[in-house]
């Protein structure tokens, strides 16, 4: 029984980084610019590393509830255009399709970490748990969200090239080595 958990567990491994490596090099890995109008849920499509051009993480940060087990807090920050910004500030009342999220050990921290630099904002387009999410209260804050919502978790990026191709070899010999030492046992060539 062990011998089939760790051939499956090499397989899972082998397929999840081959299929990493490759959408690094022709798909949903490769950092993909969009500017803010353009960054709606329709437009995002598949893509999984965005820089969205002429937003910053502007007006409130609100909380996502209590720290998870590891003592990461999570808040959230509308990502406005300079227009939104405006707008928030005079009338005190927004409308967004795009929301960024970061993760925080400090409950205070009111900007990400990865701060926007020019105008534009970095992440892995990538929704957070709803346990999170359900515990906002946007409309206090003054900012109305419009669905299809865009999470981008910012200042993320996906797991490095190198990374997957050790994921990969570690599933091929998960998967080969347990089987050929077994077959060579029992004898069988």
């Amino acid at each position: 029984m062990l011998r089939y958990l760790v051939l499956f567990g090499g397989i899972v491994l082998m397929i999840t980084g081959c299929n990493s490596l490759v959408s690094q090099q022709f798909g949903t890995h490769r950092l993909r610019t969009l500017p803010a109008g353009g960054a709606t849920a329709t437009d995002v499509g598949e893509a999984d590393f965005v820089r969205i051009t002429g937003v910053n993480p502007a007006g409130p940060t609100l909380g996502g509830g209590d720290a998870d087990w590891w003592g990461d807090y999570v808040r959230f920050v509308p990502l406005l255009t300079p227009a939104q910004e405006a707008e928030r500030r005079a009338n005190g009342r927004v409308t967004t399709g795009l929301v960024g999220w970061f993760k925080t050990t400090d409950p205070a921290r009111q900007r990400p970490a990865a701060a926007a630099e020019s105008g534009a904002v970095t992440g892995l387009v990538n929704p957070p748990a709803a346990r999170y999410v359900s515990t906002v209260d946007w409309s206090a804050a003054g900012v109305s969200l419009a669905e299809p919502v865009v999470y981008v978790q910012i200042g993320e990026r996906p797991l490095a090239w190198y990374y997957n191709l050790l994921l990969m070899l570690v599933g091929v010999l998960l998967a080969v080595v347990p089987e050929f030492l077994g077959a060579r046992r029992r004898g069988v060539r």
